[in-house]
């Protein structure tokens, strides 16, 4: 049985895309950065090693629930597997509808992003219980600018912007909330904060890690690998 306890928190692993870039017939969470272990596994070791940790909802396709349920098995944790919906956000949605009653907080997590460190899920938690809703964020490195066509209509100013990353801290009830009053707009968002904020919801930042990077890409799965196998050595 889940505890219940004020400070409990649950995460929600999203694993449901269809990894079109990575041009991959496989879920991007179920690929092996190395002879044993998925992206998925990785994840689940990084959320188990933070204190509080009482349930992991895994949304995915139906036809890799035995291979999320195992992975879960064998990282010794308790969670529901649940089916990913049409979009992201519908994805959301559907795993938050089976956090356990009594859990105050959530933590939504791309799978695709395997090297979550501990810091910064200990940062999200923190503020989360403090404010409610909470998104890790990197710098902007590069000069960015708005363009139409081949034509530059302005370049933004760099210093206020933020690289959005997960996973993304919510009080149950702040993002049941934003989901019930957005309905069906929910699903148009890239994020969970945006749907966050489309509510009325105020969202916090906390600093984030270059390091937790979303694995998208032929080069950024090859990157993985490489950071996987170096940090074995």
């Amino acid at each position: 049985m889940a505890k219940t306890k004020t400070n409990s928190w649950a995460v929600l692993l999203v694993a449901a895309g269809q990894s079109k870039r990575l041009k991959s017939p496989v879920p991007k969470p179920f690929l092996y950065l190395d002879l044993k272990r998925t992206l998925l596994d990785l994840c689940l070791v990084a959320f188990k090693r933070v204190p509080g940790l009482t349930h992991v909802v895994i949304v995915t396709r139906p036809d890799y629930f035995a291979k999320a349920g195992k992975a879960l098995t064998e990282a010794g944790l308790s969670g529901t597997v649940t089916a990913g919906g049409k979009e992201r956000e519908d994805s959301v949605r559907n795993g938050l509808q089976v956090v356990p009653p009594g859990v105050k907080m959530v933590l939504v997590h791309d799978a695709a992003r395997p090297f979550i460190s501990t810091e910064v899920i200990k940062r999200v938690l923190s503020e989360t219980a403090k404010s409610g809703a909470v998104i890790p964020v990197v710098p902007v490195k590069d000069t960015l600018k708005v363009v139409t066509g081949n034509k530059v209509i302005k370049t933004l100013d760099r210093s206020t912007l933020r690289a959005v990353q997960t996973p993304q801290g919510f009080k149950v009830e702040v993002l049941k909330k934003a989901f019930s009053k957005l309905g069906k707009k929910a699903s148009l968002m890239t994020d969970d904060a945006a749907v966050a904020e489309a509510a009325g919801f105020k969202v916090k930042v906390v600093e984030g890690d270059t390091l937790n990077f979303k694995i998208t890409t032929p080069d950024d799965l090859k990157q993985a690998k490489e950071l996987l196998a170096k940090k074995k050595r």
